[in-house]
């Protein structure tokens, strides 16, 4: 059997903050369209009845992905959602024996996609076994696909996906870790709590302030666009060092000015009763 290199995507972008103004088509589309998946290489196994998406003619595709319009749009798509499937479903709190830290963990999946359009011989690689047996639970709740096809016969098609995800490791330090108390959030007692409260909080508070006239003159075709936005509460409980990666550089502009109107949290994270730095991560949808 050859080792064959394919392609996968990763979310990418570091923009920095610019000032608010209105964009006409024009000076929209005069800024470079990022995907929002990066090509990475990885290596998978090779069968004689398996096709490529380097090479094949019509790629599987994704439920809901069936509009775009070739096969890198459909192949974009079909990483965005299953990046969005993981982050909803994805349990991310670990188990009391596992020694992997909170913070970022990269998960790298490879699997088939049959002839059928259903999805076979999953592997996941990860930093413990809790959470290759979590990646792989979600996997299966991946719909089935349209098949791909080459010289118009469908085709066994490999893929590969890395997947990074924020986990919470609930005994590392937890009697001494308070989390950040997002404005209507104060009566939430435990850090899972606060946490859920303000990422909800957050995200209707961009999804009521983004201007949705800039995603629809950037992507007039679609519907809804997704971004990701990564920034710190700091010491002061105030948001800093905001970061977003999206598919159009106007929408992860958007997003970072909305990002760093978030009004002041009313506590700031602490550890051991004093004030720290908080990361801080959010995977968004709008619908315009």
């Amino acid at each position: 059997m050859k080792i064959l290199l394919i392609l996968c995507f990763l979310l990418i972008s570091n923009l920095s903050f610019c000032q608010e103004r209105t964009y006409t088509k024009s000076q929209l589309d005069s800024m470079s369209k990022e995907t929002v998946f990066s090509e990475k290489h990885h290596l998978i196994l090779k069968e004689k009845d398996t096709t490529s998406f380097k090479i094949i003619e019509h790629i599987p595709v994704y439920k809901g992905c069936e509009k775009e319009k070739d096969n890198a749009a459909k192949k974009n798509c079909m990483s965005q959602k299953i990046a969005e499937l993981f982050k909803t479903h994805f349990k991310t709190t670990l188990p009391n024996d596992s020694k992997v830290p909170s913070g970022k963990a990269r998960i790298s999946l490879q699997f088939y996609i049959d002839k059928d359009g259903s999805l076979i011989d999953s592997i996941a690689k990860a930093p413990d076994e809790y959470l290759e047996n979590e990646a792989l639970r979600v996997l299966k709740l991946i719909p089935k696909f349209t098949p791909g096809y080459q010289r118009g016969e469908p085709v066994k098609v490999p893929y590969s996906l890395p997947i990074v995800l924020e986990v919470e490791n609930e005994n590392e330090d937890s009697d001494n870790f308070s989390y950040p108390v997002f404005r209507g959030c104060e009566t939430k007692s435990s850090n899972e709590e606060l946490k859920k409260c303000s990422k909800r909080k957050i995200m209707n508070f961009i999804k009521m302030s983004f201007d949705l006239g800039i995603a629809d003159v950037a992507l007039p075709q679609e519907k809804s666009t997704q971004f990701r936005l990564d920034f710190i509460i700091n010491k002061k409980g105030k948001v800093e060092q905001v970061n977003a990666k999206a598919n159009h550089r106007a929408i992860a502009i958007e997003a970072i000015r909305v990002t760093k109107r978030l009004p002041k949290f009313k506590k700031p994270g602490t550890k051991n009763g004093k004030a720290v730095n908080t990361p801080f991560s959010l995977l968004m949808t709008i619908y315009f």
